[in-house]
């Protein structure tokens, strides 16, 4: 049998995509508590180490490859999270802006927090739109240029790089990120549709907030746990100790 105990959680769902399932489970989001040991986070969770372990072993080991995210090249990686991830979460994100203030003017008096929840909802979209526009107009340019640099084995002294945020600044908006939708979730008693006596709008809005939790956290694993570690090497490789970081 495999042993998970003291892996870290990003290196599990790296090595297979497979055992994001068993984390999203146990409420353990891997996106941004990746880099934490296993067995340290299930002890400060109150979660019982064998249960998760048993759960991680019988996953399928078979990463269908679409989704082997951590055997793709950088250039290709980076097409696919602007290109296919960065146009979904823009459609859902203004979908949810839209219905959360609808529900919340319909059924706010009787569901106390849709009120917070719309207001967290109208913030942080703009938040997303923000560092979806970053990430596309600073942060994928600079590292194409990088790319192109070490393939043609040219002298990085003599280029005009792209100004960019460092690296950090970026994972420090998916923590932001990450922290609201954990407070959605909450609020929502993790998008728990009442029984009754509500409309469709209101379903749709839990229904989707629910779906866009969960490629969220997909997301942001693949950027802060393989785009990110890549980036810096090959940073590191083309740039090295002259490395210049802009504000």
């Amino acid at each position: 049998m495999k042993r998970f105990e003291n892996k870290l959680i990003s290196d599990i769902v790296v090595e297979n995509i497979n055992t994001s399932i068993i984390f999203k489970e146990f409420d353990i989001d891997y996106s941004i508590e990746g880099k934490k040991n296993l067995f340290s986070l299930c002890e400060k969770k109150g979660l019982s180490i064998k249960k998760v372990t048993d759960k991680l072993s019988s996953v399928n080991t078979n990463v269908y490859y679409l989704q082997d995210y951590n055997t793709w090249e950088l250039d290709f990686l980076i097409h696919f999270l602007s290109e296919i991830h960065h146009d979904y979460k823009e459609e859902n994100i203004l979908l949810l802006k839209e219905y959360g203030q609808k529900v919340a003017d319909l059924y706010s008096k009787r569901y106390l927090e849709l009120k917070e929840i719309n207001l967290l909802i109208q913030n942080i979209t703009e938040d997303i739109l923000e560092h979806m526009k970053n990430e596309e107009t600073i942060l994928f340019p600079y590292l194409k240029e990088l790319i192109k640099i070490k393939e043609e084995n040219t002298n990085s002294k003599n280029i005009d790089l792209p100004k960019v945020q460092s690296i950090e600044d970026f994972e420090d908006d998916h923590l932001k990120i990450r922290t609201t939708f954990k407070r959605i979730a909450k609020l929502s008693k993790n998008y728990t549709i009442p029984e009754k006596g509500v409309c469709d709008s209101f379903k749709l809005l839990y229904h989707k907030l629910q779906k866009f939790d969960d490629e969220l956290q997909d997301h942001i694993h693949i950027e802060n746990n393989i785009l990110f570690p890549k980036a810096k090497k090959l940073e590191s490789k083309v740039i090295g100790k002259e490395k210049i970081v802009y504000s």
